[in-house]
């Protein structure tokens, strides 16, 4: 399989179209589109192979057959990797995730992690917390087998979904955002990091329902908070949250985003009334030309 990806990459198949007199940059020659399609067909049945390696493998050689026209990315190859989501192995999930937010064809794309972001958040929501997953329970539970099998279960998909929600967050589109506003409150300070990076991605695509998600979300924060039964700490998400607030409602144009009080919630719903103008109602469908204005 290696030396397929790397016959892949260094072969004329579907060169770029600096290198073909008849290719332009937005679409290949008939010579070239019948050489990608053959290549193509040539790696569709190493994404069937019984070693998940190999079914990365072909994911990385369709990556690199597209890589090869950036501004006309192949809307099969993208089906392709799409498919890939729904493999047993989160590995290979996750090496197909990483290829749909480089800039494969976007018409599948946005559509596709979307859904494994909803799909990923429901596997993770089928693992049990028990003894030993908060750091309780009698000595030695850390250790027990059952216990490490579904921390290890727990954290393989908490990294696929962080990696989900990094691609969504380049792909300006009401469908990301939707994705986004949905998962947000249902994470919680157990699934802190997840749930910055969530926060984060909605305030740098910037719409206004992924704003009012973000201080939707704020507004359910504890204040003054001294911890739980179950440890941890305080529950500092609320200041998290708001210092991510602070770094980016400025640079939309808003006015200064409320102090973070640990005696009282700030007012964030008149913040939002007074600074909602500054955050646009609609981002509209990101497709293959708004793909190519991004590629330059």
């Amino acid at each position: 399989m290696v030396a397929l990806l790397l016959a892949l990459l260094s072969s004329g198949i579907a060169a770029r179209a600096d290198d073909c007199a008849t290719c332009t940059p937005t679409a290949l020659c008939a010579v070239h589109q019948k050489e990608e399609a053959a290549a193509v067909a040539e790696v569709t049945p190493k994404l069937k192979s019984k070693d998940p390696s190999d079914r990365r493998f072909a994911i990385a050689a369709l990556v690199a057959l597209d890589a090869k026209h950036p501004l006309c990315p192949s809307l099969e190859s993208a089906k392709l990797v799409a498919a890939a989501l729904d493999d047993e192995k989160v590995a290979v999930r996750l090496e197909a995730v990483k290829a749909l937010e480089r800039g494969m064809h976007p018409d599948v794309s946005v559509g596709a992690l979307a859904t494994a972001l909803e799909e990923t958040h429901k596997e993770l929501a089928k693992i049990p917390f028990g003894k030993g997953d908060w750091g309780g329970g009698a000595p030695g539970a850390k250790e027990d087998p059952k216990v490490v099998e579904r921390r290890k279960a727990r954290d393989e998909l908490v990294g696929l979904a962080q990696q989900i929600v990094k691609g969504l967050r380049e792909l300006p589109d009401d469908r990301s955002v939707a994705a986004l506003a949905d998962l947000l409150p249902t994470l919680s300070r157990w699934n802190g990091e997840l749930l910055s990076a969530t926060a984060d991605a909605l305030l740098g695509l910037g719409a206004r329902d992924g704003v009012t998600a973000v201080v939707q979300r704020l507004k359910s924060a504890p204040v003054n908070d001294t911890g739980g039964k179950y440890g941890g700490g305080p529950d500092t998400i609320g200041k998290t949250l708001r210092d991510l607030f602070a770094e980016a409602a400025p640079k939309k144009g808003t006015e200064p985003v409320p102090a973070w009080d640990e005696k009282e919630a700030p007012d964030w719903e008149r913040w939002l009334a007074k600074n909602q103008k500054h955050f646009p109602a609609k981002l509209g469908r990101y497709g293959i030309e708004q793909l190519r204005k991004a590629k330059g």
